[in-house]
């Protein structure tokens, strides 16, 4: 198969590349930390459910180092969080990459069993098609947890619902999968405007087709880490590199493979 060339990859990743997503697990996170929960004595659960909240990791965030894949692999996010957190969050599974796929062909490529006879090239190309990715709500503004105990997933849903899905503690964002309850019926609504029209029933029966969900690369089972930590993603790497891309590498991988196509490196800040 014909690659992309170089220059269609990077006008390509320039809209995705280091945009991954650092969220809260907990909607209770907001109240948590004006208690100053934090930092109290069940400050490990709390970092551990609140990480944006918490400034465990900022809402943007990305791996600063190359070495992080390896030292995740070490077991260094459990045994030096403070630093790990900060610098490799993508590695240490806390921030999500956006992904999405390069090429038109990688739908025809997976048909020919590509993804499976070419996993290394076809995981960092098509993730999408290939399985590595999967559609996820994502807050991505600093004060979705504030504004949701404001209120303002009610009093403004057309902005605060799509914005900050997470916190809002839509439905959908609790669901294995996020997607639209009737692909077909929603693309035609959306064109319609429904989306800002009628906010709060689309955004709940189309998240896809409105822009509540993307594609982004994480764990999709809580035993990944374990996994891992058994060789999994060395003895199982078919299955492991689809079912636990964040705890394989792979996601760092892809974080790494779409900063070097744009043309940037590690930043030191975000």
């Amino acid at each position: 198969m014909a690659p992309p060339t170089f220059a269609l990859i990077a006008a390509l990743v320039g809209a995705v590349a280091g945009t991954g997503f650092c969220n809260d697990k907990d909607q209770s996170c907001a109240a948590w930390v004006r208690n100053g929960e934090c930092e109290g004595d069940n400050g490990a659960h709390v970092k551990d459910q609140c990480p944006h909240s918490c400034g465990v990791c900022s809402l943007m965030c990305q791996d600063r180092n190359d070495a992080c894949g390896d030292w995740a692999l070490k077991g260094e996010c459990k045994s030096a969080p403070d630093f790990m957190h900060k610098e490799c969050p993508t590695s240490c599974g806390i921030c999500s990459p956006k992904c999405i796929d390069l090429t038109p062909d990688c739908n025809s490529w997976a048909k020919e069993g590509q993804c499976t006879e070419n996993s290394g090239y076809m995981n960092m190309h098509c993730p999408v098609t290939c399985g590595v990715c999967k559609a996820a709500c994502k807050d991505t503004h600093n004060d979705c947890p504030g504004w949701a105990k404001d209120g303002e997933c009610q009093s403004n849903p057309g902005h605060t619902l799509k914005t900050c899905p997470v916190s809002c503690g839509m439905p959908v964002c609790k669901e294995p999968v996020c997607a639209d309850s009737n692909s077909t019926a929603c693309a035609v609504w959306a064109l319609d405007d429904q989306c800002v029209k009628n906010p709060a029933h689309m955004f709940a029966e189309c998240p896809v087709a409105c822009g509540v969900c993307n594609e982004h690369c994480q764990d999709k089972s809580t035993d990944c880490p374990q996994w891992a930590a058994d060789e999994q993603c060395e003895t199982n790497p078919a299955a492991m590199h689809i079912q636990c891309p964040q705890s394989c590498g792979v996601c760092q991988q892809l974080e790494q493979f779409y900063r070097t196509a744009n043309g940037a490196g590690p930043k030191d800040e975000l």
